[in-house]
Order: structure tokens, then sequence, then C-alpha cells
């Protein structure tokens, strides 16, 4: 049966690394673009610049809003980073160096098939570690965020 959720995790890392791995710049940056877009458009239509007005602001949160499960995943990559941190004799560490080698590598280009497999290699000879911890390791990582992103995991 398909893994929707170790897809889901997966890009929802993926998506952390190509955004600067910064929810919170990530939102600004959103609320900014919003800004500057409604900004470029009153031009048009009005022919001045000015500063936002209260109309302004609401549709930029209107943006943000609608980009808020980019941001939710975000933040819950975030949470879970920060989990892994805190994790007892370094295991968390390991971890982590297994997202970046797998996961954050590249996170501009298209997955192609067997990539990852080829970057848990990768993260072995890295790290090092097991092919068997590599994978246990990225399984707990998006078991966390799913817990952090409140999505159903089935055991």
């Amino acid at each position: 049966m398909k893994d929707y959720l170790k897809d889901y995790a997966t890009t929802a890392f993926r998506f952390y690394a190509r955004n600067g791995k910064d929810a919170v710049e990530y939102k600004k940056k959103i609320h900014d673009d919003a800004i500057a877009t409604i900004k470029r458009r009153e031009v048009r239509t009005r022919g001045s610049g000015g500063s936002p007005t209260e109309a302004m602001m609401i549709e930029a949160e209107n943006m943000i809003s609608f980009k808020m499960a980019e941001i939710k995943d975000m933040e819950a990559v975030e949470s879970t980073l920060k989990q892994l941190e805190s994790m007892k004799y370094n295991q968390g560490t390991a971890i982590i160096k297994a997202i970046e080698i797998v996961y954050f590598k590249d996170p501009y280009k298209e997955l192609i098939k067997g990539q990852l497999t080829e970057r848990v290699s990768i993260a072995v000879d890295h790290i090092p570690a097991s092919e068997s911890f590599i994978y246990r390791s990225l399984r707990r990582a998006r078991d966390i965020f799913a817990i952090e992103r409140g999505l159903r995991i089935e055991k």
C-alpha cells in the first residue's frame, strides 16, 4: 500500500529547505510580497504608492491565510528538528544529519526514482550508520512531523 504520509512529509522537508529553513522569515516574505503586489495594483489603479492602507493589510493577511498550510508545514518541520536536537546521546544529531543528506540536498530539483535510496547510501558513509538506522531515523522524523502537523498516523 502507498505511504502517503511518507510522500507528504518528504515534500514538507524539501519545501522547508527550498524556502530558507525559517518559517518566520517565510511568513514575513509572503506578507511583504503581498504588500508589494497590492501596492503595485494600487499604483496602476490610483497612481500613487503611499503606505499600506487597512484594506491592503487585510488583503495581505488573506494571502498569508491562503499559504497557511505551507507555513504550518514549515513550523512542523522546525518543531521536529528541535525535538530531534534535544534527543540524548547525539542520536538526534545523527537523524538531523540524515535529513540534511537525504531530504535537504538539492531541494529545487525534482526527485527521480531511486534518488532517495542513493542518498541513504551516501548518508551511511557520512554519518556513519547502518542503512537500517538511516531508514528508521527518517521514519521517526516523519512520524514526529506528522504529529506536530496534526496528521493521522496509523501504526
